[in-house]
C-alpha cells in the first residue's frame, strides 16, 4: 500500500468514535478514539465527525461527544440531514414532507426549506424525505406514500439497517425501514443522501479545503464508510469496534474493501499509510 499525505480524517461516530445509549441519550468513547482525535490535532490533521444518524441536529452532538472526551472543532460534525438540506435546496425543493424529528427538521429549516409534517392534510409537496424518528406509524407512512403516488420524489437520510449501540445492542435504522415500506407500496426507490453517497465527502472537502485523495475515512461499516471512501478516492480504513469484524471487511472485492483494518483507534496515525 502506498503511503499518502493525509491532511484530513473523517470519523464515523456510532461504532467508531463512540457508542450511544439511546435510552439515556449519552455517548461513551470507544477504545483509542480520544487518543486518535488528540493525534490529529497534534499532527495538524483536520478531524471531522460524520455520522449516518440523525438523532440530533449537529449542534447537539458537540456537548454530548465532549462529555465523552471527544472534542471536535465547531462546524466539524456532519449529519445526513445537513447533506439533505444542501441537496434539496440545490434541487429546488422548497416544500418538503419530512418523516423525521428535530435532528432532520432543524438543518432543513436553517436552509430555508419549508418542512411539512407527514400526515393527513399535508397538501402538495415538492419532495418526501424519510429520516429517523422516535415514533412513526401508519398515518405518517400513508401520507408519504400518497405524496409519492402524487409524483413527489422520495429521498432518505440513510437506508442502513442498523447502527452500533452501547452494550452490543443494534439500533434500528428507522429511515431504511420506512424506505423499504414506501418502495413496497409505490415501487419507488428512495435516493439516499447519507453514506455511502459521496455528497457528504464533497461538503467536507469544501469545509476543510482538502481533496478526497488526501483524506482518510474511518468507519465500522464496509457498506457505508468504506464504500463511500472508495467511491470518492479517499483512504478507506475499517475499525472493528462497531458492527463489523475483520471477516466482514475482508469479504468484499479488493477494489471495494478497506485498505486498512484496525481493532482500535489509538496508534492509528502511526501506521505507515500516514507516513
Amino acid at each position: 500500500m502506498d503511503a499518502r499525505k493525509i491532511r484530513a480524517a473523517v470519523f464515523d461516530i456510532d461504532g467508531t468514535l463512540a457508542l450511544m445509549d439511546k435510552d439515556k441519550g449519552t455517548y461513551e468513547a470507544l477504545p483509542g478514539a480520544i487518543a486518535a482525535l488528540d493525534a490529529c490535532r497534534a499532527r495538524g490533521i483536520i478531524a471531522v465527525a460524520y455520522t449516518n444518524g440523525t438523532f440530533f441536529p449537529p449542534a447537539h452532538y458537540y456537548p454530548l461527544l465532549a462529555d465523552a472526551g471527544l472534542v471536535l472543532a465547531p462546524g466539524h460534525i456532519l449529519t445526513p440531514a445537513v447533506v439533505a438540506a444542501q441537496q434539496l435546496k440545490r434541487l429546488g425543493h422548497g416544500r418538503v414532507m419530512v418523516t423525521g424529528s428535530e435532528g432532520t427538521v432543524v438543518p432543513l429549516v436553517e436552509a430555508g426549506i419549508e418542512v411539512v409534517g407527514a400526515g393527513p392534510g399535508a397538501g402538495e409537496v415538492d419532495a418526501v424525505l424519510l429520516a429517523w424518528a422516535r415514533e412513526f406509524g401508519l398515518p405518517e407512512l400513508d401520507a408519504a406514500a400518497q405524496a409519492v403516488w402524487a409524483g413527489a420524489p422520495v429521498y432518505a437520510t440513510s437506508v442502513a439497517p442498523f447502527f452500533a449501540g452501547a452494550g452490543g445492542k443494534r439500533l434500528l435504522g428507522v429511515s431504511g425501514a420506512m424506505a423499504a415500506a414506501i418502495r413496497n407500496a409505490t415501487g419507488v426507490e428512495a435516493q439516499v443522501f447519507g453514506k455511502p453517497s459521496v455528497a457528504g465527502l464533497e461538503i467536507i472537502a469544501e469545509l476543510t479545503g482538502v481533496a478526497a485523495a488526501e483524506t482518510a475515512v474511518i468507519g465500522d461499516d464496509p457498506k457505508l464508510e468504506i464504500r463511500m471512501a472508495r467511491r470518492a478516492g479517499a483512504l478507506a480504513i475499517g475499525v472493528t469496534t462497531g458492527v463489523s469484524d475483520r471477516a466482514a471487511f475482508e469479504a468484499f472485492a479488493e477494489d471495494e474493501r478497506a485498505e486498512l483494518v484496525v481493532d482500535r483507534l489509538d496508534g492509528l496515525l502511526d501506521h505507515p499509510v500516514f507516513a
